[in-house]
């Protein structure tokens, strides 16, 4: 079938590449590969997959159905699960040889009543305040330990690793290095005790850039992986998806003229209006209206009017472009980052926007 809307071009050597880069800063040691909400917009099965193939063996997701999809697919290596899996579902986990996050000994005792031997990792608490075993402060090591020993000694419950999670490793490093005092204590006392808690992760996608100490076992990564660095490195990180829409109308119109709902642009002048088959319902979000602009061969067109759920208006006076050519929305050539600014959100939650099954995408590999 031809693609007569949208397409999201999706670089999986890019992707490759930079997470290869972020191992060189995790001191060669491997990453878990944030596959989390169709990796971030970018497909989660063929993105895994191909990482996998060039040297990955781990994967982390946030719900069940995600892991399941990926081992559907045919992912071999570890898939570790951060959100709360319903205990009714626990046999899931063993059948199809998944990570569960525990965050309490009470989940734990829900996971171990199935009978049968499921793997978890411990998420603790050092100051997000989200979820995990509640550790912000120092008088609260102790408690945790003794939860987390009760965890150990549950017949079908098996501890594989222990891992907490930056609030701000992009902007307040004294939290960061907080944070990391606290998890680095509940360790010390767990060995203390004889508590084999497994593989070791902290450091997200901020965390390795800023940090680059490679303290742990693994760390953890999402949006660099993606090409989009929270925090400025020397590492060059690649955009590994970049999205074009068609252009499906082109029309005059004379001064006076408004285009699209509320008459928020009204010409000026006579103008050229090109109309591209992309809008809020396939995750370009309204907020941009009158507020960016699409790239064509040189040209950055502004968006004019309001955004409509699957179309979106442009001022192309005085370019030559015509029906059935593709604008860039963004990628290589119009970076993501200042996009979200105008939109007054962040990178993840654009192409988190993107995980729509009305967005195709094309891969390339070498």
């Amino acid at each position: 079938m031809v693609i007569d809307r949208l397409k999201a071009v999706v670089n999986l050597d890019y992707l490759v590449e930079n997470y290869q880069a972020l191992k060189r800063l995790n001191q060669g040691k491997d990453i878990y590969a944030v596959v989390k909400a169709d990796a971030y917009g970018h497909g989660a099965i063929e993105c895994s997959l191909h990482l996998e193939k060039n040297g990955c063996k781990h994967f982390a997701v946030t719900i069940l159905k995600e892991a399941i999809e990926l081992r559907n697919a045919g992912l071999k290596s570890e898939i570790l699960i951060f959100g709360k899996t319903d205990p009714l579902n626990a046999i899931y986990l063993y059948d199809y040889d998944l990570v569960q996050t525990v965050y309490s000994y009470e989940y734990a005792c829900e996971l171990n009543r199935l009978g049968k031997k499921i793997k978890v990792h411990l998420n603790i608490d050092t100051g997000m305040s989200r979820l995990g075993f509640l550790c912000q402060r120092d008088k609260d090591i102790l408690p945790v330990v003794e939860e987390i020993e009760k965890i150990s000694k549950l017949e079908n419950i098996e501890i594989c690793g222990i891992y907490s999670h930056f609030t701000s490793a992009d902007s307040d490093l004294n939290f960061t290095y907080e944070q990391k005092r606290l998890f680095n204590l509940l360790l010390k006392e767990l060995k203390i005790r004889q508590i084999n808690y497994g593989k070791v992760h902290l450091d997200n996608s901020a965390g390795v850039i800023t940090l680059e100490d490679g303290d742990y076992d693994l760390a953890r990564c999402g949006i660099a992986m993606y090409g989009y660095p929270p925090v400025k490195s020397e590492e060059a990180f690649l955009p590994v998806m970049s999205l074009f829409a068609k252009v499906i109308s082109i029309r005059e119109i004379e001064a006076g003229a408004s285009v699209s709902y509320g008459r928020t642009f009204v010409a000026k002048s006579k103008m050229t209006i090109a109309t591209i088959a992309i809008g809020y319902a396939d995750g370009y979000m309204r907020i941009l209206s009158n507020n960016d602009f699409v790239y064509y061969q040189g040209y950055e067109l502004p968006v004019v009017g309001r955004i409509c759920m699957e179309l979106t208006m442009l001022n192309v006076t005085g370019v030559s472009i015509k029906e059935g050519d593709e604008v860039e929305v963004f990628g290589r050539n119009k970076l993501l980052e200042p996009m979200a600014k105008r939109a007054l959100t962040i990178t993840y939650e654009l192409l988190t926007n993107l995980a729509k099954p009305r967005v195709d995408k094309i891969y390339i590999k070498k």
